[in-house]
């Protein structure tokens, strides 16, 4: 199995380090023991080929590659046969993942309950606190936020204990955050969401302390505090992850303008809806449109927002129909217009 390679450093442990910095987001740590262990894999037993080949999965899944993850996950089930439990519930996980990163949010939650007929097998905090993690993370998108909550607790309760998995727990109080706000907790969202950005400091994670940023600024745009929002919004746009820039601009520019920034918004509007532009990213171009019609252009401010409605039940984003219909049936309560406010009350209840 190739020890002395390895500095008689048994591969199972090799493995297990592994998973730990993949769990814990140590990218760089997590490639170096990749690089030192995948070209052993010929003398590597059926057991402990499909826990590499599952590992390399997450890996590659924590470094937003899921063409890779899938292709190591097809290399582990040619090995079906000779699967125990935990690779099974790894497996679930894995896959779930990856449908999680599709916004596949339903097909995701399948695959973690699969994983979870396996979870009485796990000793490891971290993957019991990971799996409920999980299962939080997608309830949350599918707009159930009571399951959400009860899976952060019971993630955060397998957390807390252990010192080192202070980047999960942070994790778990950013999710806890995002739920409370949903509920319209505020003071106990923005008091989960600090401490995770404090977390993500303290360990120098950029990426999550990006993400952190973003979601502050995101509560303070929900509380009506939008020149408050901007610092922790200017903040995030430092962090240049380009998975959620055009989100940041969007609501940077809605912010600049309830702020009498105009200048500012005008530039930071036309940024956001050119890289909408140059991906061909029709949804976002619509929003960033809607949103120029709002302040600047009110002529063309009902017909272009019906048609972005029109346009996001066509493609089933209903979360974006329940957000534009609502603000377009307030706008119609306010003018008198009660059967169009009818009308788009019913589209927000979606």
């Amino acid at each position: 199995m190739g020890e002395n390679i390895f500095n008689h450093t048994d591969i199972v442990d090799r493995l297990d380090n592994w998973s730990i910095n993949i769990r814990l987001d140590k990218r760089d740590t997590a490639a170096s023991i990749h690089q030192d262990i995948k070209n052993m894999i010929a003398d590597y037993d059926i057991s402990t080929l499909i826990t590499y080949f599952l590992l390399e999965s997450r890996f590659y899944l924590m470094n937003k590659d899921p063409v890779h993850a899938a292709m190591s996950l097809a290399d582990a089930k040619k090995y079906t046969d000779h699967f125990h439990d935990i690779h099974l519930h790894h497996l679930h996980i894995a896959e779930g993942i990856i449908f999680y990163d599709e916004n596949r949010f339903q097909e995701a939650l399948n695959c973690f309950e699969k994983a979870e007929r396996y979870l009485d097998q796990l000793e490891d905090p971290a993957e019991i606190g990971e799996f409920h993690l999980r299962k939080a993370m997608t309830y949350f998108y599918l707009d159930i936020t009571s399951l959400s909550v009860l899976h952060g607790e019971r993630a955060a309760e397998a957390f807390r204990p252990h010192k080192t998995l202070e980047f999960l727990l942070a994790r778990t109080e950013m999710m806890q955050g995002l739920n409370f706000a949903d509920l319209h907790k505020y003071d106990r969202a923005e008091a989960c969401l600090q401490r995770a950005l404090t977390s993500f400091k303290r360990l120098e994670n950029h990426n999550f302390i990006t993400s952190s940023n973003l979601n502050l600024g995101v509560l303070y745009v929900k509380r009506n505090l939008p020149a408050v929002a901007i610092h922790y919004l200017e903040e995030a746009l430092k962090g240049n992850q380009e998975r959620i820039h055009l989100k940041i601009l969007y609501l940077l520019a809605d912010c600049y303008w309830k702020t009498n920034q105009t200048s500012k918004a005008l530039k930071t509007y036309t940024e956001g809806f050119s890289i909408s532009t140059k991906k061909d990213d029709t949804a976002k171009k619509w929003e960033f449109a809607m949103l120029h019609k709002k302040y600047e252009d009110k002529l063309n401010f009902e017909s272009v927002w019906q048609e972005g409605i029109d346009y996001f039940t066509k493609i089933n984003d209903n979360y974006n129909v329940r957000r534009f219909s609502k603000e377009l049936a307030e706008y119609y309560t306010e003018s008198n217009q009660y059967e169009l406010a009818s009308r788009y009350y019913a589209l927000a209840l979606l």
